[in-house]
């Protein structure tokens, strides 16, 4: 993380997929864990606010969290959680709510990220997988960028290259790709991937 920011121009850094399950939430978990751990101030924050995680990993209940923020039921410094033991804060996704696009398009979302940011060196976004919703498209708009998260195991080259797409076409900043889920046994993992500025990537075609 510290090699591919190291201009320190990603503050707040997305997490995506092309579907569930393929370990992003557990990703940035890790990732957050390793920052605190090199006493970067850090939080993460759950923006899947439809299938939420992260409550679930940081051991704690989701509720007073983004959707509570928002709809001043709370106040931010409240809604955080903080755990020594863990090394960096938590902001859960809060109650379900059907009005997911209203919430991410909000002034409100906007300042609740500019408040974080005045806060965190770093601040990890949870957010949903790219294909079926729209969440993660408009999620970036208060993001810095986005780091895209494969699974080996599962996932499907189209799916892949969909989601990619997708993301290109909306001018999402990609700085990278991790995979996840692999199958040490394998040799070879028939992505091609990479990590720094203007991220790269490409796939090999797949024989008729």
């Amino acid at each position: 993380m510290e090699y591919v920011n190291i201009d320190k121009k990603f503050k707040v850094i997305q997490t995506t997929s092309s579907v569930t399950s393929e370990g992003k939430t557990t990703f940035q978990a890790n990732i957050a864990f390793l920052l605190g751990q090199k006493k970067y101030k850090t939080i993460l924050v759950d923006l899947d606010l439809r299938k939420p995680k992260v409550h679930k990993i940081y051991n704690v209940p989701n509720t007073e969290g983004v959707t509570e923020v928002l709809s001043d039921k709370v106040s931010l410094e409240n809604a955080i959680k903080s755990d020594k033991n863990y090394g960096f804060d938590v902001l859960t996704s809060g109650e379900k709510t059907e009005a997911v696009i209203n919430l991410i398009q909000s002034n409100k979302m906007t300042k609740m990220f500019d408040s974080l940011r005045e806060k965190y060196d770093y601040i990890l976004v949870d957010s949903p997988p790219v294909i079926n919703v729209s969440d993660s498209l408009y999620i970036s708009k208060v993001t810095d960028s986005v780091i895209f998260v494969i699974s080996q195991k599962d996932t499907k080259r189209g799916l892949v290259k969909e989601a990619l797409s997708l993301l290109k076409q909306n001018k999402i900043n990609v700085i990278g790709a991790v995979v996840s889920q692999v199958d040490i046994t394998k040799s070879r993992y028939g992505y091609g991937y990479g990590y720094g500025y203007g991220y790269n990537y490409s796939y090999e075609e797949e024989s008729d």
